[in-house]
């Protein structure tokens, strides 16, 4: 016979709201209290029925997730902190993945309405179905940007790339370039930061990633199709606008039989993953455990008052400064 959370406070001798506090995993409960709670649940069988919870409180337990590129480690260490956050609160995430196409990032939301999620977490979003978003019915929380109009957390990317262009004039570096999208709020950072120290931008040392993918391999061709006729690329420093990017730039240098680079030129990319830590790039470091709680949060503070003002949280980065960088 299936046992209930009821019948489970009264075999540990506990409170039913302690049950579902240890069920949630929920850090605060006095551990020895836990291990008995633990102890007659394994003993019992008993899981959750969340089919009945769904029912009992018209909350189906359910945040819909959706990522622009999990092939980026960025984005799985998100969703590593994520998991660990919704896990915490009794709550199961259901995960798409959009890889940069805004018709399938709407097919992703289509779904997540269709099973009737609480909320939705958007890592990130495009420009391109924001008015769409705004008529949802459904909680929504975007975290890695900011987006006007909608609950928001992110680093403050703007003073990352202050930081990295500070660092970078600081080794004395004067010739630096961007290796990116060509239309992105990251490279318009660097060139308010270069101006506002008297170096303005040069056209010529932008690397533009122009494919819509961002697999490794698209941005290893993107880089090595504007490079391939060019004896000599004028720069000094480099800007790459995250991790993968500056891997896969560093990896092509040591492919080429002609290098266009100079032989010390400095590296610099953002997000701070395992990558920049295993292969020494300096990086903007991105508090991700911290960003993924508050996010969450925020989200399950709009699931209980849908009708409260939109908040945005912009945390401070810190650059990480390591070999690729220094002289």
């Amino acid at each position: 016979m299936k046992m209930t959370m009821k019948e489970i406070a009264k075999l540990a001798n506990v409170s039913q709201p302690t049950v579902s506090r240890v069920i949630n995993g929920n850090p605060n409960v006095d551990k020895a209290l836990a291990k008995r709670v633990m102890k007659v649940i394994e003993e019992s069988n008993y899981t959750v029925n969340r089919a009945a919870q769904t029912l009992k409180n018209s909350q189906s337990y359910l945040i819909g997730v959706s990522f622009s590129d999990l092939s980026n480690p960025y984005f799985i260490e998100v969703l590593n902190a994520l998991e660990e956050a919704t896990r915490k609160e009794g709550y199961n995430i259901i995960i798409h993945n959009s890889a940069f196409n805004p018709l399938q990032e709407w097919q992703n939301i289509q779904n997540f309405m269709s099973r009737q999620v609480d909320g939705i977490l958007m890592i990130p979003t495009s420009d391109y179905n924001m008015d769409r978003f705004k008529d949802l019915n459904v909680p929504m929380v975007i975290t890695t940007q900011i987006k006007d109009g909608f609950d928001s957390v992110s680093v403050d990317h703007d003073e990352g790339v202050r930081l990295i262009a500070d660092h970078l004039i600081s080794e004395g570096h004067r010739k630096i370039g961007y290796i990116g999208p060509p239309v992105d709020f990251k490279l318009d950072s660097l060139r308010a930061a270069l101006y506002d120290n008297g170096i303005p931008l040069d056209e010529s040392r932008i690397i533009p990633l122009t494919s819509n993918e961002q697999s490794t391999y698209a941005i290893h061709e993107d880089i090595k199709n504007f490079i391939k006729d060019k004896d000599s690329f004028d720069c000094s420093a480099v800007f790459c606008y995250n991790d993968v990017t500056a891997l896969e730039f560093i990896r092509l240098q040591d492919e080429l039989e002609v290098n266009p680079f100079a032989e010390d030129l400095a590296i610099v990319g953002f997000d701070d993953t395992m990558l920049s830590k295993i292969f020494q790039i300096s990086s903007v470091h991105q508090p991700i455990q911290e960003m993924t709680e508050i996010a969450f949060k925020l989200l399950l503070s709009r699931i209980e008052n849908p009708e409260k003002a939109k908040t945005k949280i912009e945390l401070p980065p810190k650059l990480i400064v390591r070999k690729s960088s220094i002289k």
